[in-house]
């Protein structure tokens, strides 16, 4: 039984020593050759190919309005070494060509396998086969153009009048089916938040809509921030009859009431105690005495206050010489 053990290591060894480089020569070759056949093999993969859109002819007037497709996939067969080439290259490209499309309406756009550049490879299968496209009429249409503000103006003032824009109104142009869903255009946002009194001049583009396009860029806002007017009425407000002396004057109307108009925060906080009216006389009335017609003013009002209105406008006076 050692016998036997003995004569199988010794064949063995000479198995693998005997003739190395005989043998080591032909394991080269059969792996060369292995590799060799597995390159002719035919395999299967996928790859991304870029899909490069051209749009329907200017001429035409029509527009594609559906997102075109980035990339399709398509399932080659061939070599290994060709498919190893095709999936290192930078880019593969399809045309996605409508620039042949005359008509608007809703196509199909199919990529058949003769539309790819790939060679010594066979076209297994394509996605998406086919997609839908929407081919629309470009039509253009007056849209007028809105101010878009944001914030609020401070506490205490309020707009001259509404802001306006120059100009009112753009021509725009996109697919029917966009221009009919757009009734007005806005600017971009002005903030308002705490501006001072004053004018203000913004230059403003418009908010972008998709599919359109404006024949103008730039749009001028103007405005402006004034106080906020408070009317406030004050009754019976005192009549005083002026002092004159050598004269005695009688009014026959002690009170009156009057509209006042000024800042919010000076009128809200105005006292009616701190109003008083008078009259004015000129001299020649001074001099002739019996009853005259005169104007009612008003005093202690503060500065930038405006009278609306004093009821009675005008009093009887009468004045008699005194004693």
């Amino acid at each position: 039984m050692r016998k036997w053990r003995q004569e199988v290591e010794q064949a063995l060894k000479r198995v693998f020593t005997e003739n190395k480089g005989l043998k080591l020569t032909a394991l080269v070759i059969a792996l060369g050759l292995f590799t060799a056949v597995r390159a002719q093999e035919k395999q299967q993969q996928w790859v991304d190919v870029e899909v490069e859109f051209i749009a329907p002819d200017r001429s035409t007037g029509l527009t594609v309005t559906t997102s075109p497709l980035s990339t399709v996939r398509v399932q080659l067969r061939g070599r290994a070494t060709v498919l190893k080439a095709i999936r290192e290259a930078e880019t593969n490209t399809v045309k996605m060509d409508l620039s042949g499309q005359t008509r608007p309406g809703l196509i199909t756009f199919f990529f058949e396998p003769e539309m790819f550049s790939f060679e010594e490879v066979e076209i297994v299968e394509v996605k998406p086969t086919a997609v839908p496209v929407r081919v629309e009429k470009l039509v253009t249409r007056r849209l007028p153009v809105e101010v878009k503000t944001v914030g609020r103006l401070k506490e205490g003032t309020e707009w001259r009048s509404p802001p306006s824009v120059t100009p009112a109104w753009v021509r725009a142009t996109g697919p029917a089916s966009v221009i009919r869903s757009v009734t007005a255009v806005s600017t971009e946002e002005i903030g308002i938040d705490d501006l001072a009194e004053g004018p203000y001049r913004e230059d403003v583009p418009l908010v972008p809509v998709e599919g359109l396009q404006f024949d103008e860029k730039r749009f001028t806002v103007r405005f402006e921030v004034v106080p906020r007017l408070l009317s406030r009425t004050f009754d019976s407000v005192p009549l005083e009859a002026p002092v004159v002396e050598g004269r005695q004057l009688r009014i026959r109307t002690d009170r009156v009431s009057a509209v006042l108009s000024g800042r919010e925060e000076v009128v809200s906080r105005l006292a009616p105690e701190s109003i008083v009216a008078g009259v004015t006389l000129t001299s020649e009335q001074l001099q002739r005495p019996g009853r005259h017609r005169v104007p009612v003013f008003l005093r202690g009002l503060p500065d930038g206050m405006d009278v609306k209105s004093v009821l009675p406008a005008e009093v009887d006076v009468d004045i008699s010489i005194s004693n």
